[in-house]
This record gives structure tokens, sequence and C-alpha cells, in this order.
């Protein structure tokens, strides 16, 4: 078996074209982080010339854990660019010496951006879970008295997960902001899964040597077992290559992992984050579930190219399939409609959605969030498409030999 899983990924992945198009998909994958650093990062030299500089001089200051004398002493500088540009008289000069970037308006925009914002959000977050637990707390007590077993219960977990959250320290999450919503390298994985995904069955149709196959001790069940095993490996290793690439290429451009142990509700688009997770481990949660929806994919890739003997007419089928996905996603993408999100398990694949909200969905009375019932759905779509590989196969080559 070891022999047979071993020539099965030599055959279908271990191809120069395949590797040509990895690299290029790597190259093209790391320029679009670049340009994403760029773009969007505050501190990038494109974006504000001189706050780099300026904002990791002030982080020696403010960083850290917060106090009440760094709060006082940040207010004392805020404060008074606060007022000189409130009626937006003060000086337009950009080369001021009595200024921290050479333009006071520039000034007001860098403490309020970097500093004043996040800190102020770090600092409130506390006093908001804390509100959350009280609602939740109130509304065990009504659907106590009504009898709605199924509030009650999700309220419960509520109080779970928010309770005693708060955020410490400040500390600079721009990296991680990015990195989380960086979907880009996602899609270069499945478009690299589709292409290599495509030879696995249809070579030997092509030159009907499922045929033969099907009549020898390690063909049949034990070839599709190879095929499916080689193409899981595959899967995993794309996947984890463009995922670690993704957080190097993002630590590097951005030059800081400041964060990496602060909660995940530190950023404040997972302020509802059911997840009580530091946003290191949630880089790795969120690769494991990534790579299990490209994987759940993949084996429906496979399915649907078993009924062909030429790979241009799936690959277009699965092009047309996976931007159904993406569009099905995005339709419902904050939507209340939650088990129509769960469903699609390209939500996996872009699962902050899923990780950045509190949302359930009712299994038999039991509240179930929302991640965890995306999970186990693609899990159920990838051992039902598993199967039915296994069923269609060696009943389609039996069909064909029989009919010769």
């Amino acid at each position: 078996m070891v022999k047979l899983l071993f020539f099965e990924c030599q055959k279908h992945f271990w191809k120069k074209s395949l590797l040509i198009v990895i690299i290029c998909f790597s190259l093209l994958n790391i320029t679009k982080i670049y340009a994403e650093y760029h773009e969007n990062s505050l501190l990038s030299p494109k974006a504000n010339p001189g706050w780099n500089g300026l904002y990791w001089e002030m982080y020696e200051k403010f960083g850290g854990l917060m106090t009440v004398n760094k709060i006082e002493e940040l207010m004392s500088i805020y404060h008074p660019l606060q007022q000189q540009t409130a009626e937006k008289t003060a000086s337009t000069e950009t080369n001021n010496p009595n200024t921290y970037t050479g333009n006071i308006y520039n000034d007001h925009l860098f403490f309020q951006w970097n500093y004043v914002h996040p800190m102020e959000y770090a600092y409130m977050y506390k006093h908001y879970a804390n509100d959350v637990v009280r609602t939740a707390e109130d509304n065990l007590a009504f659907f106590e008295t009504v009898g709605n077993k199924y509030e009650y219960k999700k309220n419960e977990i509520i109080i779970d997960r928010f309770q005693g959250r708060k955020i410490d320290t400040f500390s600079y999450t721009e990296m991680f902001q990015s990195y989380i919503h960086y979907d880009f390298s996602a899609f270069l994985v499945l478009l690299i899964c589709l292409y290599a995904l495509m030879s696995v069955f249809i070579t030997e149709r092509e030159t009907e040597m499922d045929l033969l196959l099907l009549t020898t001790k390690a063909g049949g069940e034990k070839t599709t077992f190879a095929k499916l095993l080689s193409a899981t490996i595959f899967v995993c290793i794309i996947s984890f290559w463009f995922g670690l690439m993704d957080f190097v290429a993002f630590a590097s451009f951005f030059g800081s992992l400041e964060a990496f142990s602060s909660p995940v509700y530190t950023i404040e688009n997972f302020v509802n984050s059911s997840i009580n997770l530091t946003l290191g481990e949630y880089v790795f949660l969120s690769w494991m579930v990534k790579t299990i929806g490209i994987l759940v994919l993949s084996i429906l890739f496979l399915f649907v190219s078993l009924f062909f003997r030429n790979a241009l007419f799936p690959f277009v089928i699965h092009l047309f399939l996976l931007f159904g996905l993406i569009y099905f996603q995005e339709a419902y993408m904050g939507s209340q409609r939650i088990i129509l999100k769960v469903i699609n398990p390209f939500s996996l694949v872009v699962n902050r959605e899923l990780f950045s909200k509190t949302e359930f969905v009712n299994i038999f009375g039991f509240p179930i969030l929302s991640y965890t019932a995306a999970i186990c759905i693609a899990l159920l779509w990838g051992i039902i498409c598993f199967f039915c590989i296994l069923t269609f196969r060696k009943k389609n080559t039996a069909c064909r030999m029989g009919g010769k």
C-alpha cells in the first residue's frame, strides 16, 4: 500500500508543470501581500512617510500593560492636538519643528488612529463584555420563566464565553488585522488543487487503464484509496505551504508579532467572537479549519471528475461550482440565515465570519455554535463524497467492462 501510495503521489503530483504553477502562484501571493502592506498599513512608507519610526518610538512609552499613568500621558499629548485642530485654523505647515510629524493635523491623526482609538477600545472592552453577560443573565431569568429551554441554553453559553473577558495590554495588531482578512492565498490554493486533482481519475479513463486495474489485486478499492490518500496529502501540504507563507510574509512586511499572545477579541471585528483564544492560537485554528474546507471541496472535485474522460469539462464545471459557492458565501455573509452559511463548505475557507460572531444553529433543540456546525456539516459532505467515489468509481468501471 505504501508503494502504491508513493506511486500515486509521484504520478499525479510530482510533475514539472505543477511545480511551476506552485512557484508562480507563491511569488504572486507574496507580491499581493506586499501590495496589501503598502496599501492598507498606516505605517507603510507609501501611506504615511515617517509614521513607522515615530510609532515604535511612542510604543516604547504606551505599549504593554495599560496603566492610568500611560493613559494620562497619552491624553496630555492628544487633547491639545484635538483642541488645536478642532476649528481647522491651525497652521498647515509641513515642516513645523514643534510637531511630531512636521504637521499638527498629521500629528492629530497619528495619535488618534494609532493609539487613542485602539487603546480606548481595549480599555472599554471589559465593560462591553460585562454588559453582554448581564444581558444574558437577565435573559436566563426570563426564558426560564417562559420555559424556553433552547434560548436558556444559548444564553448559558454566551455567559460562559464572555464571563471575565478583558484586554489588559495595548499591542500592535495591524499585522494580524490584515492577515485575518486576507483571502487571496486560499483562492490560489483552490486553483492549484483544481488543476492538480483533475488528472487523478481522468488519466486512467483516458487510457482505459481503469478496466485493467479493476482485475488486479492492487487495483479496485486499493488504488482508489491510494489516490484519495495521495490527494489528501497533497492538499494538506499545499494548504500548509501557503498558510506558512502568508504568516511569514505578513510578519516580515509588517515587522512585528507584538499581538501574538493577545486575545483574539483585541481585533475590533472580533468584538463578539465566540472563541477565547490568543491571536497566535487563532492563526493555527483558522489554518486548520481552512484546510478542512479546501480538502472537502477537493474531494467534491474528485467526485465530479469521475464522470468524465476529458479534463477540460470537469475543470470548467468545477470553476463554475467554485464561483457559485463563493457567491453563495458572499450573499449570506452577515445574514441572520445562519443555516445557509454553515451548509456551505466554502465558509470554512473564509472562516472569519464564523469565528468573529457568536451565532447558533438549532440542532434538535440544542444551540450549536455556528463554526462547530459548519465543521461538522463540511465533514459530513466530505464523508458522503468519499463513499460516493468508492461506490461510483467501481460501478462505472464495471459497467464499462460489461459494455465492452
